[in-house]
């Protein structure tokens, strides 16, 4: 599997029990998706039904709820724009933007009635793109609550409920998917008067909710980037100043060098803490299988069974994960 990790963030020295002087860092790696899309859709448009339909304006302007329909427009907006955004930042798809006609005519207001082909091989270009993700739907509820503790008022939460209907249809096959997503997406309120006052605030937070479910959406279909924190073990007060320049600058080979001729040390101490760090740059390759064999070398030499309990616990989730990436990222 290609290499999926970033640069390190950065390193906090810590303390921990067991006379283990440990450190500890922060890096970027990527987490599998909920879905496998087939490998054969690589690149995307990703648009809402509003921006489509030339009928459903008309008819709510005729009904003088065209406030209401430009409301909705916008909102819909927000949350494709959420998708689209987290799908840039993703390395699984190629992103594009298609020009957009208000053209599609007939009852479509229903998100179980599929655009018609020839209108999505339109939004898909020319040349056409792989696939074309369409929010069909999204209903939103909102609540205003709050909590008491020991008697007293404490605090005030404003929570919004999205429901989204999304279909991926794809050009190679002319098949298609519907996913149907919910999102509880939770606002801490410090004035609840001044709030329930201001309908503005609420349309901003329900904006910034549809926005923050569309980032949602899109890390259910593609893999996304998060932090994972880990230990490592400075064997030497100048040791820890060197390999920390190394894991800054993103360079476990050299580091792995640097530490290798140690784990045959006859100090156990420093071969089990070199046998750790040499897992850990393993994990960096996503050769998972041999950072684990590195950790039982560690704790046969006395490793703090916390240390190992904590990183083979999360060795093993990265190797379920990253069974699940290579699916993904075919």
């Amino acid at each position: 599997m290609k290499r999926f990790n970033r640069i390190l963030i950065g390193i906090l020295p810590i303390l921990l029990s067991g006379c283990y002087s440990a450190s500890f860092i922060e890096f970027d790696g990527l987490q599998p998706a909920e879905v496998v899309v087939p490998a054969t859709v690589h690149s995307l448009t990703v648009v809402a039904r509003f921006d489509l339909d030339s009928t459903a304006r008309i008819t709510a302007k005729e009904l003088n709820r065209l406030s209401g329909y430009n409301r909705d427009s916008a909102m819909s907006k927000q949350m494709v724009l959420g998708c689209s955004d987290a799908l840039v930042e993703s390395p699984r798809f190629e992103l594009f933007y298609p020009v957009l006609r208000r053209d599609l005519i007939g009852d479509f207001t229903d998100p179980s009635t599929k655009i018609p082909w020839d209108k999505i091989a339109a939004l898909a270009g020319d040349p056409p793109k792989d696939g074309v993700l369409l929010l069909e739907k999204a209903v939103v509820e909102d609540t205003l609550t709050h909590a008491v503790l020991g008697g007293w008022l404490n605090s005030y939460q404003y929570t919004v409920f999205t429901k989204s209907y999304w279909r991926l249809y794809r050009l190679n096959d002319f098949q298609s998917n519907l996913f149907t997503y919910s999102d509880t997406i939770t606002f801490d309120i410090e004035a609840p008067l001044e709030f329930i006052s201001d309908p503005g605030k609420r349309l901003d937070m329900i904006r910034e909710a549809m926005y923050e479910s569309g980032t949602r959406t899109a890390r259910r279909l593609a893999p996304w980037w998060t932090s994972f924190d880990r230990y490592y073990f400075p064997l030497s007060s100048f040791e820890g100043n060197k390999s920390q320049v190394m894991l800054q600058n993103g360079q476990w080979q050299e580091a792995a060098e640097y530490w290798r001729p140690y784990t045959e040390s006859s100090k156990k101490r420093i071969a089990a803490k070199a046998c750790f760090n040499m897992a850990l740059t393993c994990e960096m390759a996503n050769n998972i299988p041999t950072a684990l064999e590195w950790i039982r070398q560690s704790e046969i030499l006395g490793m703090n069974l916390y240390y190992i309990s904590v990183y083979r616990t999360a060795l093993n989730r990265r190797k379920a994960e990253t069974v699940k990436l290579d699916e993904q990222m075919k």
